[in-house]
């Protein structure tokens, strides 16, 4: 009988043992997973030295898109409506943004400057660059400490190595329109051409195709994809495989389906924020690729 009882013991013993280690073995496993999501949710993404991420930012309200240098230095491109500051701050957050070395603002309309205010309260900015024919239009006077740039159209401002700004609006005479008075501009980063339009219309459109060689990779829809402009003589001379709409208020602002027929018919790519969430397009400068990523992620 001992030596039953002494069996059954160390059976007990050895089931156990074995359920703690199972249960070390899941905590451990766990805890690491856990690791791991903070690190990815804390941590920049890491760019080779040739490329260049530009990320459009899927805002309730607004245009605001983020671009990231190897260097982990940032600028933004507008700043969404105010209502939708809380979410572009936990986009920089994502990102690791501790610093923005430059904020281009296209447009004084809320949709564009909105969240400027909030970002200047709780992220360090270097510079802001503005058009310089509106430039008295743009509500940045409470922040004396912020240097303050002026875009002139035939402009050129190299933001990094291999990376620059090419200004091409607005011009005199101005417009009635303050979208027709936005600032137009083509990022390059050495052969592949982001052109950003901000809210500018047909005529607008016609200008630039008389000044400019417009061809771009990557087009940043008009005024959200309203039928004012993204007209199929300005799709022909962009040339665009890739078409980046942002998202605005559905109450006032309706995507039109003439500018996605359009888009259609050019055999562009179209991405549309408001169904797909964020979109990050990685150069290298020859080559690029697009990632989606959802608003749940």
């Amino acid at each position: 009988m001992k030596g039953d009882f002494v069996n059954i013991t160390k059976k007990l013993m050895l089931i156990l043992l074995l359920f703690f280690m199972i249960a070390l073995n899941y905590l451990l496993f766990f805890q690491q997973r856990s690791t791991d999501a903070t690190q990815l949710l804390l941590e920049p993404n890491k760019l080779d030295y040739n490329q260049l991420l530009v990320s459009f930012l899927p805002l309730s309200i607004g245009e605001a898109t983020l671009i990231q240098f190897p260097n982990d230095e940032f600028f933004l491109v507008d700043t969404g409506s105010g209502e939708s500051s809380k979410q572009l701050i936990n986009f920089l957050l994502k990102y690791g943004v501790q610093r923005v070395s430059g904020i281009i603002l296209t447009n004084f309309s809320e949709e564009h400057i909105g969240g400027l205010a909030d970002i200047l309260q709780q992220i360090p900015v270097d510079k802001i660059f503005v058009p310089t024919l509106t430039a008295r239009s743009y509500r940045i006077a409470d922040f004396p400490e912020i240097e303050v740039k002026t875009l002139t159209a035939g402009e050129q401002l190299y933001i990094y190595p291999n990376v620059k700004v090419s200004v091409l609006a607005p011009r005199e005479p101005l417009y009635l329109s303050p979208g027709a008075n936005s600032l137009v501009f083509q990022l390059t980063h050495n052969k592949i051409n982001f052109l950003f339009t901000s809210d500018i219309n047909e005529e607008v459109e016609r200008k630039l195709m008389e000044q400019y060689a417009l061809d771009s990779e990557i087009l940043k829809v008009s005024d959200f994809g309203s039928n004012s402009a993204t007209m199929p003589e300005f799709l022909r001379e962009v040339d665009p495989q890739t078409a980046i709409i942002f998202s605005n208020d559905e109450k006032y602002y309706k995507l039109s389906d003439d500018v996605l027929e359009r888009l259609s018919e050019s055999w562009t790519d179209v991405y549309i924020l408001r169904n797909l969430g964020e979109v990050k397009i990685i150069s290298d400068g020859t080559n690029y690729d697009v990632e989606v990523s959802s608003v749940e992620e």
